[in-house]
């Protein structure tokens, strides 16, 4: 690992005290800093990288150039997503007082070596190589034709992905269509649809979706460490999720200018479509206090739903107002005007945390199996309450009713990505239990039920999420006449000798199990 540090001393940025901290925090690490002009920081991808294999850089500005550093860490050996870039001017040394800003460049340096230290490394599928003019590039750029930069793209691990089950929630996530179900049962990706906004890899039931550069391990330990890490003089501490055209938003305010409360930490994503509502519950539940999202422009959104991204913050407001808390800790920014924009950072009010509560010290998860945890540990935490049910169009969890009707079939079961509902047989017969904590409210499950008796609401209930599983359905099974082993539920026979009659071939299926049918029929 190799972290090398712009001269930023000019620009309000002690550096000498960030290069002292860091080599006490991070053995291990070599930190380097160079003089300026910053318009070369390629020059960091030569022969002087000594074979370090990840490379953090901490820069006065980006100005587009982080895909260009993508492309000279390849042709330097590199894995062109192990480079992070950390915008140390925008974020740092032009909005904040020299000591806040000192403090702050600090912790997110640290984040940035956790977030490194985390990359699972990429394949050659991950990268999708790009020829165009069509983005800001160096004028040293201008002699190479034509100029290359490459894009992360998704893959997917097919030993565990649900695909085989007609899974399609990452599919019906992405905004572009490109993932499809093929015909032998694998979720494709078309690289050439694909525009990296990471939408598929939040809701995959299965993390069964690999993103390097932005992978949910990378994410996780990044937030982790700007809340969690001491004892550094920078509270309280807040999130906002930003993708490049927020990025470009807080390089505005520091071009007016304009500051904003120093604890406001930034983690930057490919694109706001992949941040879920349990990633802002679980930020407040680490102890952070606000969470917020700086979107691209409409115009500019690689994800293209700007309505999903509202709805999910709106959801976060609403659960957070029907547990009587305080919506503002969930905001959605605005981009397009920089005193508005620095108006909205001002204040930091959050939740108040019930009194002996500890922040949560569990693992944190942004996988859509945690979601549930998220919304009961800010309920815990702040000592929150929801009476009834909370319906949403947004909500990232559902509920599952089943009427009458049901024959225990297990159809359900098998469509079901995230195993929320569960075919259980026992000496009584057979069940179908359900654990709302698993349920995404997916749907999967509702066109695959032969009787239509599948329910589901995609809603948020804290009664069903802390009640655990509970039983939908439950009958008693048909047992072989020569064996004694179990053939179908009594529900699903007498459905089939309904439909087929006496005929000698039905009494024979309902009366024996598959392994006896041939000694009978011989």
């Amino acid at each position: 690992l190799l972290l090398a540090l712009e001269e930023l001393d000019p620009l309000g940025l002690d550096l000498a005290a960030v290069e002292a901290w860091l080599a006490g925090r991070a053995p291990g690490v070599e930190v380097r800093s160079a003089p300026p002009p910053c318009d070369r920081p390629e020059r960091w991808l030569g022969r002087r990288l000594k074979g370090a294999d990840r490379l953090i850089l901490g820069l006065c500005s980006i100005n587009g150039e982080k895909r260009e550093l993508q492309a000279q860490a390849m042709k330097a050996g590199l894995d062109p997503f192990a480079v992070e870039v950390v915008n140390l001017g925008a974020f740092c040394a032009l909005p904040h007082p020299r000591s806040q800003a000192t403090e702050k460049a600090k912790l997110l340096l640290e984040a940035a070596l956790a977030k490194s230290r985390a990359y699972p490394g990429s394949q050659p599928e991950n990268a999708k190589p790009l020829f165009s003019w069509d983005r800001q590039v160096s004028r040293r750029s201008l002699f190479t034709l034509p100029p290359v930069r490459y894009e992360a793209v998704p893959s997917i691990r097919e030993d565990a992905c649900a695909a085989g089950r007609r899974c399609r929630v990452c599919a019906t996530a992405c905004p572009r269509g490109a993932l499809r179900l093929s015909e032998d049962g694998r979720m494709v990706l078309d690289k050439a649809r694909c525009t990296g906004c990471g939408a598929c890899v939040s809701p995959c039931p299965r993390s069964a979706i690999d993103f390097p550069g932005a992978s949910l391990p990378e994410i996780e330990a990044q937030i982790s460490m700007l809340l969690d890490a001491a004892p550094l003089a920078l509270h309280p501490r807040a999130i906002v999720f930003l993708c490049e055209g927020g990025v470009a938003a807080f390089e505005g305010l520091a071009r007016e200018g304009l500051s904003y409360p120093a604890g406001w930490l930034p983690v930057e994503v490919p694109c706001l479509g992949m941040v879920t509502p349990a990633w802002f519950l679980h930020c407040l539940n680490r102890g952070a206090a606000a969470v917020a999202a700086l979107p691209c422009p409409p115009e500019k959104c690689r994800y293209g739903r700007r309505e999903v991204i509202e709805g999910r913050v709106d959801y976060c407001r609403e659960l957070l107002r029907a547990m009587g808390g305080e919506p503002d800790s969930v905001r959605l920014l605005d981009p397009a005007d920089p005193a508005g924009l620095a108006r909205d950072l001002a204040s930091l009010p959050g939740l108040e945390a019930r009194e002996g509560a500890p922040r949560s010290q569990a693992v944190l998860s942004l996988a859509v199996r945690g979601t549930a945890e998220a919304v009961l540990g800010v309920a815990e935490r702040y000592g929150l309450s929801l009476d009834g049910s909370l319906p949403h169009p947004h909500s990232p969890l559902g509920y599952i009713e089943i009427t009458e009707g049901c024959t225990g079939c297990g159809a359900c079961v098998s469509a079901c990505p995230a195993e929320a509902i569960v075919l259980e047989r026992d000496g009584n017969g057979v069940s179908l239990s359900f654990d709302a904590r698993r349920c995404i409210g997916c749907r999967e499950c509702v066109p695959v039920c032969p009787e239509a008796v599948v329910q589901v609401e995609q809603a948020t209930d804290l009664r069903r999420l802390s009640q655990g599983t509970r039983t939908l359905y439950r009958g008693s099974e048909v047992r072989c006449e020569a064996c004694g082993g179990p053939i179908a539920p009594r529900e699903m026979i007498e459905k089939l000798r309904a439909l087929l009659g006496d005929h000698s071939a039905v009494s024979t299926i309902t009366r024996y199990c598959l392994s006896c049918r041939g000694t009978v029929f011989h």
